[in-house]
């Protein structure tokens, strides 16, 4: 018996995704996007405009996919998982970290729509804040920084150029979007995961953007849900979830 439950694990393992759920990552990633984002993944960057046309699409598609996710997620979840209150947040890290409340700094390219949390070595252990599905995931960044090169250098594969490897959990609690970036090679999870809050998703590196001198190791969190923004209703808007994190470390320091 043992041999055929192997070979039953390993062809489970190969089923190919449902790409009508679950989106390519360049495709999931103009989703994410909002109006003020308008530079797709690519090996350069491309400022490509969305148009109002686009926008209502994007809409409309991602609000079809939230219903069939939610489904999703309890369907596999079952009543091992439960969505995760808004109020109950898990910290994202096994180490207290530097929180800094940088969101809506200004930067290179507008202001910083995400959190970023400082740790001082490189693989710290990065787990889910909330159970979710993890609607896009990508390793293998290929690329880094060198002065002899210009700078930063992309030749492929994570997420993107500047977001390296990581992931995005969408939340059934809230529907709103958890993006992670920088992580190490490989990420722990996949495109289609269900994963429950606390459960290991990768660890902090310094892929992408992070490659370059003085960024420091660091775990970047974005969060994003719907709003109305450029005149479009339910585009996703990023929002400053410090608080939340805040006191999910509070809580954990506590034990």
């Amino acid at each position: 018996m043992f041999p055929i439950v192997v070979v039953l694990v390993q062809l489970a393992a190969q089923t190919p995704l449902d790409t009508a759920l679950f989106p390519a990552k360049e495709a999931m990633i103009r989703l994410y996007t909002d109006c003020d984002e308008p530079a797709w993944p690519g090996l350069e960057e491309l400022d490509v405009p969305k148009t109002l046309e686009e926008l209502t699409q994007g809409v409309a598609r991602r609000r079809a996919l939230e219903e069939r996710w939610r489904v999703y997620f309890a369907e596999r979840a079952g009543d091992s998982i439960a969505p995760t209150d808004p109020e109950a947040w898990a910290w994202p890290l096994d180490v207290p970290g530097r929180l800094l409340d940088n969101f809506a700094n200004p930067r290179e390219g507008g202001p910083h729509g995400a959190l970023d949390i400082f740790v001082p070595r490189e693989g710290a252990v990065i787990s889910a804040p909330v159970s979710g599905v993890v609607v896009a995931a990508a390793g293998g960044w290929r690329g880094g920084w060198t002065r002899r090169r210009g700078g930063l250098w992309y030749e492929g594969a994570g997420m993107s150029r500047r977001q390296g490897n990581g992931l995005i959990l969408f939340d059934p609690a809230t529907s709103g979007y958890l993006m992670f970036s920088h992580l190490q090679d490989p990420v722990e999870v996949r495109t289609g995961d269900v994963v429950r809050r606390g459960q290991v998703l990768g660890r902090v590196g310094h892929s992408g953007n992070a490659s370059q001198p003085g960024h420091g190791r660091h775990l970047h969190l974005a969060f994003k849900r719907a709003a109305t923004a450029c005149g479009v209703e339910d585009v996703l808007v990023a929002e400053d979830v410090y608080p939340h994190l805040r006191a999910a470390r509070q809580r954990r320091e506590a034990r």
